[in-house]
């Protein structure tokens, strides 16, 4: 039954009576409520109307052997000989180490750097302090918390250890897994204070089998054989990548899903979202996204919260390399475009960038640093007030 027929089906009981008066108070709600329309309303057209110029703040050249990640509202650039903090154009700190192929990996103020395939480590306070320590075996990959506890995941043939270390080197944790019985590893991550560790693990044996796995190294842990809480297997899937991106929330990649857990002390499975075509990932503390392309050539952008709920899509005809989110937008780039979309779907801003486009990030408010082929620029947006 749809509405106009409920409508005719009311009695003459059930119709307002003509000529009935609006209590004073009822009065002040309606017309409340639509001031408070009025506003959404002009806010969105506001929001959505406003032109921006971008104008470059700072810039510095771009050597070949540079590598940069992000490093809060700034970034760090590194090379095999050490690194430096950079944050609005200035340097902030800078370290020296000597390696053959430096990893790094940040939290919070915090930075770890390996060598990887070789067995040395170095973490950075955030203040220029350098901490280097020795590892018993070859480094794939490493975790830093944010307040430098370092979790090293080590190859040595047959056996894989994960490696826990304090700022000053003091080993606090070993586990140690071996190919036979667990599988290969695809991907460590440390919890934000240190406490929780999840991984994830590929095995064959009659048939591809992923698992992951959450330890917790604090009180609750204690209880449990290996400090492993909690494990959840995958049939014929590859979980390739496992993130904290808060201290309670879990995300596992695999190739056509994301799986969301909650994890204050154990794991319990939040949410997944099921795609066909996933082609990229991105997410802050309070957002995931996932990139799906369409067979029209548009490519559908899904966001939820990290309670797994609040589903959003973007779509976006740009072909992009790369996207990255924060707050109430997300910022997709190609080689030589940038779009930046709020998390409604309107679009923010639109420009082409000369000189290459390697990597974009969030700088502050209507900040971005965007690393160029031949340079690295600070832009912030303005309004055209022309």
């Amino acid at each position: 039954m749809d509405r106009r027929e409920r409508n005719s089906d009311q009695t003459e009981y059930e119709r307002p009576q003509k000529g009935r008066q609006i209590s004073p108070v009822a009065l002040i709600v309606i017309i409340l409520c639509a001031i408070g329309s009025i506003v959404v309303l002009i806010y969105g057209w506001v929001r959505n109307n406003k032109d921006y110029i971008h104008k470059v703040i700072s810039s510095q050249e771009v050597f070949s052997q540079n590598k940069y990640c992000r490093y809060g509202d700034g970034y760090i650039k590194y090379t095999m000989d050490g690194a430096e903090a950079v944050k609005d154009g200035e340097v902030i700190w800078n370290i020296s180490f000597d390696m053959k192929k430096p990893i790094v990996d940040v939290c919070g103020e915090y930075a770890a750097f390996a060598d990887k395939g070789m067995q040395t480590l170095c973490i950075t306070d955030g203040h220029g302090g350098n901490y280097t320590i020795n590892v018993p075996d070859k480094i794939v990959d490493i975790s830093v918390a944010n307040q430098g506890t370092t979790a090293v995941w080590t190859d040595s043939l047959s056996k894989d250890h994960i490696y826990m270390y304090d700022i000053n080197g003091v080993l606090l944790i070993d586990i140690e897994t071996g190919i036979a019985t667990d599988g290969f590893p695809l991907s460590i991550d440390l919890s934000e204070d240190g406490k929780k560790l999840v991984t994830s693990y590929m095995k064959i044996q009659n048939e591809l089998t992923s698992w992951v796995t959450f330890y917790n190294f604090g009180s609750v842990g204690q209880n449990y054989a290996g400090r492993v809480v909690g494990s959840f297997s995958f049939e014929g899937k590859i979980i390739p990548e496992v993130e904290f991106i808060n201290n309670e929330r879990v995300c596992a990649f695999g190739e056509d899903s994301c799986i969301l857990y909650r994890m204050k002390e154990k794991p319990a499975e939040l949410a997944t979202q099921d795609t066909v075509r996933l082609t990229a990932v991105c997410y802050d503390s309070e957002a995931v996204c996932l990139a799906e392309n369409e067979t029209d050539g548009v490519t559908k952008i899904t966001v939820f919260d990290s309670d797994g709920k609040s589903k959003r899509t973007i779509s976006t005809g740009l072909a992009f390399t790369g996207m990255c989110v924060e707050g109430d937008e997300v910022i997709v780039y190609n080689n030589s475009s940038i779009i930046i979309y709020y998390l409604d779907g309107s679009e923010k801003y639109r420009t082409q960038i000369d000189g290459g486009i390697r990597s974009v990030y969030p700088s502050g408010k209507n900040k971005y640093t965007i690393i160029g082929g031949s340079e690295v620029r600070l832009i912030e947006l303005v309004k055209d007030t022309q």
